[in-house]
């Protein structure tokens, strides 16, 4: 259809939204592809520490999905991200795990005094003495900086805390509230709209989870669309107020809807 768009650029939700349970959703292969010839940016937005963007890329193209790696953006990239915007000339001590500190290593750190400090999944490796220290720096004026807040998370079959957990402390015992980089905070949709060279007004999120994405869409005011897939509950629409206008019961429905905010 001629015209011109309302939107340029699409942030995607991956989890529950594209793929689920290790399979691409029912019409997201074709859909997708169709999205792309009409002419949008793409951004592919996920919460998750344990995959690069990469690694994200390759699991998704394994799928059929055409996705680049330049086009996903992960709680990991949007502190980096924004660690080099506000903080240059900062210097940081990094509590990650192992396979997350190549990621930072271009930015100063430092084992005393910083100026902010980055928590990251450290699971097993959370211990008394690194908290106390991370407690102290707050003290002192460090700020505190999180991939996340979850509380907990499962794995082998059972429940297991999750850094949010650790982070929550933190913040109860400080007083000191940490910024979050993933969904749903504003951080990460900003740095996705910033990769695409677009402003606030030409960016639609798409997402299936009314509290990370939905959320963090309104959190970074910006318009969505949320899908009846995933994590969706019918609930969902009373409870979070969502409008009819910004729900459609399948991601088949999207290239339509795009196409009615086309102005001819």
């Amino acid at each position: 259809m001629e015209g011109l768009k309302i939107y340029k650029g699409i942030i995607f939700d991956i989890d529950g939204t594209l793929v689920m349970h290790g399979s691409a959703l029912p019409g997201v292969i074709d859909s997708l592809k169709k999205i792309r010839k009409m002419g949008y940016k793409l951004r592919f937005v996920s919460n998750t520490t344990g995959r690069n963007e990469e690694q994200l890329a390759d699991q998704l193209r394994s799928l059929g999905l055409e996705v680049y790696k330049h086009e996903i953006m992960t709680s990991v990239s949007a502190c980096v991200s924004y660690l080099q915007s506000e903080y240059a000339s900062g210097k940081g001590f990094f509590a990650v795990p192992e396979l997350l500190k190549s990621r930072f290593s271009s930015l100063p750190q430092v084992d005393e005094n910083p100026d902010y400090v980055v928590l990251g999944d450290l699971d097993e490796d959370f211990n008394y003495l690194l908290l106390n220290k991370i407690f102290n720096f707050l003290r002192c004026g460090s700020k505190l900086i999180v991939f996340h807040k979850n509380p907990w998370y499962f794995r082998h079959e059972k429940t297991w805390l999750d850094s949010g957990s650790f982070t929550q402390a933190l913040e109860f015992a400080s007083g000191i509230k940490a910024v979050v980089t993933g969904k749903p905070s504003p951080v990460m949709f900003r740095c996705a709209i910033q990769s695409m060279g677009l402003d606030e007004r030409q960016v639609l999120v798409v997402g299936d989870d009314v509290t990370t994405d939905v959320a963090g869409a309104r959190n970074a005011k910006l318009d969505y669309l949320l899908i009846g897939s995933g994590k969706f509950k019918r609930d969902d629409i009373v409870t979070h107020q969502v409008p009819s206008t910004n729900f459609v019961s399948t991601f088949s429905e999207l290239s339509t809807w795009l196409e009615s905010k086309v102005i001819i």
